[in-house]
């Protein structure tokens, strides 16, 4: 049975990802090289956004509605294609793969109680329109026979445009079950 994290987290990766990156908001800060960076003084093509957009709305219907079907054309159909969640055994390559680990994590909420607040987004498409990424940190809750659950969740996404559609090709999801660390505390470890 595929882990209790990888569930929530994959839950709300549609919710993180279509409210995380539906608004549109100022690139972040990047310590990416200037030369693998060549698009990122320019602005986004809004037809790009817009149709990444629709996708991501489409999987987060289809994720609300509990739709196995709708959920998978949201996924390229190459071997290749892979979801990854936090911990280890949590990779699911292909889309059969795929398609049990959704089996599971419908199994853990009730449909339509998926909420997210996603407070940290990031992406952008190639200058040729053909392949995407995102990024976002996000605020959860959803729900399972009445009991509230709350979670954050990181997403990461890579897409790419098969005909008129985009589709994912890579989906990672990740959530802790520890508290964070202590503020301060990434500081402190870059100097020990």
């Amino acid at each position: 049975m595929m882990p209790k994290k990888l569930a929530a987290g994959a839950i709300m990766l549609t919710a993180l990802i279509i409210s995380g990156c539906q608004s549109e908001q100022p690139k972040a800060e990047s310590t990416t090289p200037a030369a693998s960076t060549a698009t990122q003084n320019k602005p986004p093509d809004p037809k790009l956004v817009e149709e990444v957009k629709a996708m991501l709305a489409k999987h987060d219907k289809a994720l609300n509605d509990k739709s196995i079907d709708a959920v998978m054309s949201t996924f390229s159909s190459e071997p290749t294609t892979v979801l990854l969640g936090t911990g280890d055994g949590e990779r699911f390559v292909g889309q059969a793969l795929i398609k049990e680990a959704y089996a599971e994590i419908f199994k853990d909420y009730d449909a339509g109680t998926l909420v997210s607040n996603c407070d940290w987004k990031t992406g952008e498409t190639d200058s040729a329109g053909t392949s995407a990424w995102l990024a976002a940190t996000c605020k959860l809750e959803d729900s399972m026979k009445g009991k509230k659950r709350d979670y954050v969740l990181n997403v990461s996404a890579a897409l790419e445009k098969e005909g008129a559609d985009w589709r994912f090709v890579m989906l990672h999801m990740s959530n802790s079950s520890s508290p964070p660390p202590p503020a301060g505390a990434a500081a402190k470890a870059k100097t020990d």
